[in-house]
């Protein structure tokens, strides 16, 4: 395998960094912050891959509605808080789950029970594009397959682990009749330090653009507060929060 080099990308305010590696174009997805409510940009050929195979980033750009998403691979404690604020606001998000998850019986009973949607996030959460085909297929088909054993409603999405992919990852996630759901809008939310809630609902609204796609995570106890602020500050922008299982 000869040695990997980067290329990065920067086009309208967007910085997608593209690994090539053993001749094999890998995709880190990244955004930069865009506070002109306009769509971040992408490369072309990040853009073409997502067309070509049954991807998104954004929603509906023309209406000024937005969607929740979250990525959960372990349980820290904080997702009945979070469920109990969603269904508060009469919000339905999708949650993109590991086979990890799949544990937590009562969790993902309310999820669905709330009307929320369940995502494909892998079974083992692994590093999708540095895999041979088989791999990506089994840690794709895995989870669906441990998901349909307990649960009934349907999984139609799927996200790569890391916001890593390449053409081939989603070529086969949509052989499998997922879409692939990746974001336009997120902050760094995932370590257990607890996030400023102020701080950082204020972020999300100075990015926020039509058609958003927000990606959460739930591993610190300030995400409850963060989105108990976030929501009416959406709406104060004239935002609508959307059925993202409708995506």
């Amino acid at each position: 395998m000869r040695k990997s080099f980067i290329l990065t990308l920067a086009i309208s305010l967007a910085i997608v960094s593209i690994f090539l590696q053993g001749g094999t174009r890998i995709i880190n997805w990244g955004l930069t912050p865009n506070t002109k409510e306009q769509t971040p940009g992408i490369p072309a050929s990040a853009r073409e891959i997502l067309e070509k195979h049954n991807g998104i980033f954004v929603g509906d750009t023309t209406k000024k509605e937005v969607y929740f998403t979250f990525d959960l691979g372990y349980e820290a404690g904080f997702t009945n808080d979070v469920l109990d604020i969603l269904k508060a606001n009469n919000i339905r998000a999708i949650f993109f789950l590991c086979g990890n998850y799949l544990k937590e019986t009562d969790l993902v009973t309310r999820m669905i029970d709330d009307g929320h949607t369940i995502g494909n996030h892998t079974d083992h959460h692994r590093d999708l594009p540095t895999l041979p085909d088989d791999a990506i297929r089994k840690d794709i088909a895995d989870f669906t397959t441990k998901f349909n054993e307990k649960y009934t409603s349907e999984i139609k999405h799927f996200r790569p682990g890391k916001g890593r992919f390449d053409e081939r990852t989603l070529k086969i996630a949509n052989e499998q009749n997922l879409k692939t759901v990746m974001w336009s809008g997120a902050i760094v939310d995932w370590g257990k330090e607890p996030i400023n809630p102020t701080t950082s609902s204020d972020k999300i609204t100075s990015r926020i653009h039509p058609g958003a796609i927000l990606l959460f995570h739930i591993s610190n106890s300030g995400m409850p507060k963060m989105l108990e602020q976030l929501v009416p500050k959406l709406t104060e922008k004239g935002y609508t929060i959307g059925d993202a299982g409708k995506l």
